[in-house]
């Protein structure tokens, strides 16, 4: 057993951990949404950029990578909709950018001292003047230590990550309506304090921990093996207790790729080193994971990365008493997802008259050339004989697509070779799916159920 002492790091999947790290000045001033969305602020209290607009001035801000251009150009753009009309004064326009940036009113040393700044601003470049006023703003909030100044930065971050719970393909076709956004923005920021955990209730610790990882540009530290259903995940500062096959819990891992998110069902397992554990998944979530991480690589057909995040206990001798962070993982790189190209040919991936053949012989006994006889396609990394028996035998688990506990040729076999046989049925043609499945299923599954298990087996 590894000793546990009140000092001793949390452990970690794959170094990423949803804490308030997330919200310094450091973590959240790489991506080029972070000046995109201080400008917002700047002019409008919140985030008030609907999709298309924080799209195009976030791809603007990538192009110059110039902070004093960037909020130049949106005060140019935007002065009207926030407004700023074109008879402010100096003092005005700064008393304006200072309220909305700090969401309070500043005194007046503050208001001077900035009205002094734009005019130099303006003796340096008129034309620039008010974006190079507002770059100097942004500076001091990021490097000042007072409180009034924590909670900018903390409600500027934030904002950050709100909007990346939402930078997906549903969010860019929501809302183009500016006052939608910028209210759904100003209630999420409300309660924000300079506090840290004011930030931490704001924002869902999913989204943090994406966000976390790909800021940082925090590689895959797991895969996912589905012809033999290992998951190998990597971390840090992992801790060991007495026992066997009670080290983690997988009960408190969950899996993101394809379709909904999944939590694991296999047994507990022990550390292979305090860096390291290895799970070989049981048939029902190897069966589940194959319709998320439905193609070899780092993301699934629909584009979604594959995560995997462990939920506190995960690490089961850590104690519950010990502080860890909410939400810890890494991405997945997942491998051999193409289980029913068995035969691994180039031209015809998924074929009845090998794949459905070479699956139902080897169900059936045969061995060797009796297997592999006239029932290969061709390819430049063809499997032979030996090639297929490990294979198929390490995927078995996988292939019991009715979920009776067996792979049996006569009900198994035979109903994949049916599907093989008529591969574009849809799965709403309920004669075409009581066909495949006729005089062959076992266990409880439905029509619908066994077929979309078979369509899992070759994505």
């Amino acid at each position: 057993m590894t000793a546990l002492s009140a000092s001793a790091a949390p452990p970690t999947i794959g170094g990423a951990t949803v804490s308030p790290a997330d919200f310094t000045v450091a973590a959240v001033t790489g991506q080029y949404s972070f000046p995109t969305l201080v400008g917002s602020f700047f002019l409008f209290g919140a985030d008030a950029l609907e999709w298309d607009s924080y799209t195009f001035w976030r791809g603007l801000a990538s192009n110059n990578n110039n902070n004093v251009a960037l909020f130049q150009d949106m005060y140019l753009g935007l002065a009207t909709a926030a407004g700023f009309p074109a008879y402010l004064t100096n003092s005005e326009i700064v008393t304006k950018l200072l309220v909305n940036l700090l969401d309070t009113q500043p005194d007046n040393a503050q208001v001077l001292y900035w009205t002094q700044q734009l005019n130099l601003c303006q003796i340096s470049n008129a034309n620039t003047a008010k974006g190079c006023v507002m770059a100097q703003m942004n500076n001091a909030i990021l490097s000042d230590s007072s409180a009034l100044a924590a909670r900018a930065r903390n409600r500027i971050a934030a904002s950050q990550m709100i909007k990346y719970e939402t930078d997906t393909a549903t969010e860019q076709g929501s809302t183009t309506d500016r006052n939608v956004v910028l209210n759904a923005s100003r209630a999420r920021l409300q309660p924000i304090t300079d506090a840290v955990a004011t930030c931490d209730a704001a924002v869902a610790t999913l989204p943090r921990l994406r966000w976390v990882i790909e800021q940082n540009g925090i590689a895959a530290r797991a895969t996912f093996n589905a012809a033999s259903g290992e998951l190998v995940v990597n971390g840090t500062d992992m801790l060991a207790q007495v026992g066997t096959g009670n080290d983690i819990d997988p009960s408190k891992l969950t899996l993101y790729g394809d379709d909904t998110a999944y939590t694991l069902t296999s047994g507990g397992v022990d550390l292979t080193s305090v860096s390291q554990f290895r799970i070989t998944l049981n048939a029902a979530d190897r069966q589940a994971l194959l319709t998320r991480f439905n193609r070899d690589g780092a993301s699934s057909k629909g584009n979604l990365a594959y995560l995997l995040t462990g939920a506190p206990g995960w690490n089961t001798a850590y104690g519950a008493a010990q502080a860890q962070a909410a939400l810890t993982g890494t991405l997945v790189t997942a491998t051999n997802t193409a289980l029913l190209n068995v035969d691994k040919s180039d031209t015809t991936a998924y074929d009845a008259a090998t794949d459905g053949v070479l699956l139902l012989r080897y169900l059936l006994g045969l061995r060797g050339a009796a297997l592999v006889d006239s029932a290969r396609g061709t390819g430049t990394a063809l499997r032979d004989a030996a090639a297929i028996e490990a294979h198929l035998a390490g995927a078995l688990p996988v292939y019991d697509v009715d979920g009776d506990g067996q792979t049996l040729p006569h009900t198994d076999g035979l109903m994949i070779l049916r599907r093989l046989l008529n591969p574009t049925a849809p799965t709403s043609d309920a004669a075409a799916m009581a066909a495949i499945t006729a005089g062959a299923k076992r266990g409880s599954r439905t029509d619908v159920r066994i077929v979309s298990v078979i369509d899992a087996l070759k994505p």
